[in-house]
């Protein structure tokens, strides 16, 4: 009677131990498509934040290179306005517009036309609300 119990104690562990490692074998198949998935969502993640990184370079370069051509830009436009003894007038009404000035105590002081100081205290506008 021990040999018989022996017996099925033993076939029924070794049947348990076959469950068990059935269950872990497909536990372990689960796991293993999980990870091939998670895989490619990595790949994927990486290619498109590689194609995010080349375009801010570009991005960067670009914006360096209008921040360069605005500072030129800028330049040459203080030097043309050095040069016209008429752009005086005009900087001349946009400080005094700076300052809270009337329009036609500007067109008086700075000999201009209505219409240019119409057009300065626009400007002056603009500037502001930018």
């Amino acid at each position: 009677m021990i040999a018989f119990s022996f017996e099925v104690i033993a076939s029924v562990a070794l049947v348990t131990g076959l469950a068990a490692l059935i269950f872990a074998y497909i536990k372990n198949t689960q796991l293993q498509l999980r990870l091939n998935e998670q895989q490619n969502r990595l790949h994927v993640l990486q290619t498109d934040v590689s194609a995010m990184c080349a375009g801010a370079v570009n991005l960067g370069e670009h914006l360096a290179h209008l921040e360069q051509r605005a500072h030129l830009l800028t330049q040459r436009q203080d030097k043309l306005e050095m040069k016209d003894p008429a752009t005086q007038n005009y900087r001349q009404a946009s400080r005094m517009m700076n300052k809270g000035a009337e329009l036609e105590e500007v067109i008086e002081d700075c000999g201009l036309a209505r219409g240019e100081a119409e057009l300065v205290a626009l400007a002056q506008r603009i500037k502001k609300a930018s």
